[in-house]
């Protein structure tokens, strides 16, 4: 599990995704969703950008609840997903 008091020690890798997200849902977490559902899996961080030196380090999200009530809307409704997203 992350601890997300420390997620500065945390990097990028092919098991942890970061996307700001600053502007709603990215189109971006739509590939790192399909990578991880075709290997072992990973976390998805949203609201949380990478720095320079790879560390990572949140952001405030203007509606964090929505945006993951909107992701989890796409992912369980097929229509949605293939019109508007390509899964």
């Amino acid at each position: 599990m992350i601890d997300f008091h420390n997620i500065e020690k945390y990097r990028e890798n092919n098991r942890i995704e970061a996307k700001k997200a600053l502007g709603g849902l990215p189109h971006s977490i739509w590939e790192t969703y399909s990578a991880f559902a075709n290997s072992f899996g990973g976390v998805i961080l949203l609201g949380v950008e990478e720095y320079p030196d790879m560390s990572l380090h949140p952001v405030n999200l203007p509606d964090p609840e929505g945006m993951v009530a909107e992701f989890w809307n796409i992912i369980n409704n097929p229509k949605k997903g293939e019109c508007e997203y390509s899964l």
